[in-house]
């Protein structure tokens, strides 16, 4: 009898932790336990594919190797800088829904151009910067894994530059972090609920990151095993740069385009990975991490120095060591890794001119002050052209009503006005572009995607291949101008086969694959849709 009972007892027990066990499998549905998230600037499969035999076998090589590969990954929006980019990735939608054009705008309400994260109502955490990303008007995965497990998932991200840092973290990140290489210190803003990570804080203050910025960069390895020759002076020696040293051109030092940089942000991740113990229970966490292989004064996109081929060789290197940390706390196989790069033309117009094909630089600003003097010829000595930015030229809309002019007649004057100038391919009016009937017009639809209610402009150009815009400091106003715009992705770690994916997809249906993986919600404004050969086994 006693024997009876006690078998009852024991059946009993074994029932309860079946129960248990089921509704605990209901309420933490299996998922990987980390998401890490990547997006390297200036990264291109052609630069991946050069330099496969000098990776090392636990780092990009691993990635590829035993991942899956999406090869034909295109971006479907206008190249105006890394925020949009980020922000179409996170979003799973463009900038349309969105509403980040690209890192700057011009506001018709303030009459002059804006950060896309300016906001002065959120004050900066060791830096002057007020920044936020109130201008995001979609959420993102991270806001959706945020808001599924409210105070028990973690997100943290880590950049060199604000832009980025805010993108990848969204609204509701524990942390957004990045670089001020003024200061030589971390920063982020107060937008966001923890602040500065305790990790960044301990990095300021224990001299860490001026030991990194007075370090040499030199080659890695003899400068006679490298494909390319060095970039500098002296090229039989390899070349030496100090990352706390100034650039030619400006008091900004070049450390942001060193190995260094990308050294700082993968020893911080680390750190707050292990700090943060991220990963280690049932809720999953996020480490979204900006990084960058383009070197200092580089002529061309393409892989043709030494400098770059380290850039890459030693990114590989601070990689592989992140990956094996987090491999030997909660292994990879509960991990979800995540790569891509930006959007990056393959050549420069420089590197293409030297080789005879067409191309060139193209100044929106220098060409607005001809634009307004034609149309004082046509409607009167008035300021009509209000503002340009980012391809998009605005007019006086207010000169405009006042003197009774037909809207749509003088913004297509200047759209046939502006093809009269070099380097233009095209030019549309926002009536065009709004009502656009043709889907297959992939260069009508990329602006359609990129056209956003509160930065559009009246008449918005396209250039001529290899030509690039140009901003009045001569910074790159978007890198790519490419009809088709691609990047390569790389999926590894939780139930990912090794796998090549040909079939073409668009970087808005990576946030809905991570969802479907994750069993989060999508992402309020997406458009995408999960990569079947991702989600399906």
């Amino acid at each position: 009898m006693e024997f009876k009972k006690n078998s009852a007892k024991f059946f009993f027990l074994i029932f309860l932790l079946f129960l248990q066990f089921s509704l605990y499998a209901q309420i933490f549905p299996e998922h990987p336990r980390l998401i890490i998230g990547i997006v390297v600037d200036g990264l291109q499969e052609k630069h991946i594919d050069l330099l496969w035999n000098r990776f090392d076998a636990n780092g990009l090589k691993k990635i590829i190797e035993k991942g899956a590969t999406c090869e034909n990954m295109e971006y479907n929006i206008v190249s105006a800088g890394n925020a949009s980019d980020i922000a179409t990735v996170m979003t799973g939608t463009t900038p349309y829904y969105h509403g980040v054009t690209g890192n700057n705008f011009f506001s018709r309400k303030l009459g002059n151009i804006q950060s896309v994260i300016f906001d002065e109502n959120e004050p900066g955490i060791g830096t002057k910067q007020t920044v936020s990303a109130h201008q995001l008007l979609a959420s993102t995965i991270t806001d959706e894994l945020m808001l599924t497990y409210p105070k028990q998932s973690k997100t943290y991200a880590i950049a060199i530059n604000a832009e980025d840092a805010i993108m990848l973290g969204g609204h509701t990140a524990n942390s957004a972090i990045w670089f001020d290489d003024i200061n030589m210190k971390w920063v982020t803003t107060s937008y966001y609920t923890d602040g500065l990570a305790a990790s960044a804080d301990e990095m300021n203050v224990n001299g860490q990151i001026n030991q990194y910025a007075s370090s040499a960069w030199e080659p890695m390895y003899s400068v006679n095993t490298y494909l390319f020759p060095s970039a500098s002076e002296n090229k039989k020696n390899g070349f030496q740069y100090f990352p706390n040293s100034k650039r030619k051109s400006s008091n900004l030092p070049i450390l942001k385009n060193t190995p260094t940089a990308n050294a700082l942000v993968a020893d911080l991740a680390l750190k707050i990975f292990e700090k943060e113990n991220l990963g280690q229970d049932a809720y999953p966490d996020m480490l979204l991490l900006q990084f960058n292989v383009k070197t200092p004064y580089e002529k061309t996109f393409s892989l043709k120095t030494a400098e770059k081929e380290d850039m890459y060789l030693r990114l590989d290197k601070d990689l592989q060591y992140l990956f094996q940390k987090i491999d030997s706390r909660i292994g990879l196989s509960n991990t979800l890794i995540f790569i891509l790069g930006n959007q990056t033309s393959s050549h420069t117009p420089m590197e293409l001119g030297e080789n005879k094909i067409p191309a060139g630089y193209f100044n929106g600003r220098r060409s607005m002050a001809l634009l307004n003097t034609y149309l004082m010829v046509l409607y009167g000595q008035e300021r009509w052209v209000e503002g340009y930015y980012g391809k998009n030229i605005f007019l006086n809309r207010q000169k405009i009503e006042e003197k009774k002019i037909n809207l749509q007649e003088i913004q297509q004057v200047v759209a046939d006005f502006m093809l009269e100038f070099e380097g233009i391919q095209s030019a549309y009016t926002s009536y065009q572009i709004v009502n656009l009937t043709d889907p297959s017009n992939r260069e009508m639809s990329k602006l359609r995607n990129s056209f956003q209610k509160n930065s559009k402009g009246d008449v918005v150009i396209t250039l001529l291949p290899g030509w690039l815009e140009l901003d009045d400091e001569n910074n790159p106003v978007g890198e790519s101008n490419a009809v088709v715009s691609s990047t390569p992705v790389y999926f590894y770690g939780w139930n990912i086969e090794p796998k090549r994916i040909t079939a073409t997809h668009s970087v808005i249906d990576i946030a809905p694959t991570i969802c479907e993986i994750l069993r989060l919600p999508y992402p309020n404004a997406a458009t995408g849709k999960p990569i079947e050969e991702i989600i399906n086994k």
